[in-house]
């Protein structure tokens, strides 16, 4: 059965990462890209949210990509997120009418790598703790559905709503990150959503 995605991006960097993607799923007939094609900058907030509805409610996977613009997101003047990022995050896991919570992998550009991820001497990897919702969706399993049985120890794959998988290992394997997150999509019941900052 085909994947619909959908993916959130910063055109200011992302852009030819995203081209990238959109042509790689172009060549997939399993893999459907429902993401952003028009330019927004004239619609009215009401016009945004709508059309960025039914962009969703196409799509089963949103592929966040995190490039250095995209790791936190913006705020306004007032200390309020002002980013639409950061709703294109919160409208994928809203559950509505119409409409399930998607399925979220965030894929971190080489750029972003310092930015997000830490290897100690040891070789263990620690994520940073940004300002970004699809942080909030990882290492977020209910503790008696958690896979790697090691206290503060996670398995990439399963026990985040969100994995976070760098852009080379992603695009190797773009079938496996889409269907992993479509299963977890399908096991929401196993994780603590967190749906806004």
């Amino acid at each position: 059965m085909a994947k619909n995605v959908f993916i959130s991006f910063r055109f200011s960097d992302g852009n030819r990462y995203k081209e990238y993607l959109s042509g790689l799923f172009d060549k997939y007939s399993d893999t459907i890209d429902y993401s952003e094609d028009v330019d927004r900058s004239r619609m009215s907030d009401v016009t945004i949210k709508q059309y960025l509805y039914g962009k969703l409610r196409r799509s089963s996977v949103t592929i966040v990509l995190l490039t250095p613009s995209a790791v936190n997101h913006k705020k306004n003047w007032m200390g309020n997120y002002d980013d639409w990022m950061y709703d294109e995050i919160r409208y994928s896991l809203e559950s509505r009418e119409g409409n399930r919570t998607n399925g979220l992998v965030a894929v971190y550009t080489p750029e972003a790598t310092d930015l997000l991820i830490n290897i100690q001497p040891s070789g263990t990897v620690s994520v940073n703790n940004v300002d970004n919702l699809f942080r909030k969706n990882m290492m977020n399993v209910k503790p008696q559905y958690k896979k790697n049985p090691n206290p503060g120890i996670f398995d990439r794959d399963y026990d985040s709503y969100c994995s976070l998988i760098g852009w080379e290992e992603f695009i190797k394997n773009i079938g496996k990150y889409i269907d992993i997150a479509s299963e977890k999509r399908d096991a929401i019941y196993k994780y603590d959503i967190t749906k806004r900052l």
